[in-house]
């Protein structure tokens, strides 16, 4: 018995002039939400969006890895950027605070 595995589904897309472009859509809409959400202050519906799709274009769309790659960075920093900027801001603030007094 032989065991067949089917293999990575790849798709194109055709253009007007003939040619076939390798699709890129999870990619590029990854990227998209990525900034989306970092422009809008959304901190985790969208940005977990683009690291979920993130993954699924660089898996799916060899094409669009570099989109799928800064859409999950994007999404990530999006997700966790509150946090090192409330780390860089509580340090900043501790040293004036301790000086104050309060």
């Amino acid at each position: 018995m032989t065991t067949t595995e089917a293999a990575p589904a790849t798709t194109t897309h055709q253009t007007t002039t003939g040619t076939f472009t390798p699709a890129r859509t999870l990619s590029i809409v990854s990227l998209a939400l990525g900034l989306f959400s970092i422009v809008t202050g959304q901190a985790f519906v969208i940005p977990v969006a683009a690291i979920v799709l993130g993954i699924m274009g660089y898996r799916q769309e060899p094409a669009g890895r570099p989109f799928a790659i800064w859409g999950i960075i994007v999404g990530a920093f999006a997700l966790f950027g509150w946090l090192i900027v409330g780390a860089l801001g509580l340090a900043f603030a501790l040293p004036w605070l301790a000086f104050a007094g309060l």
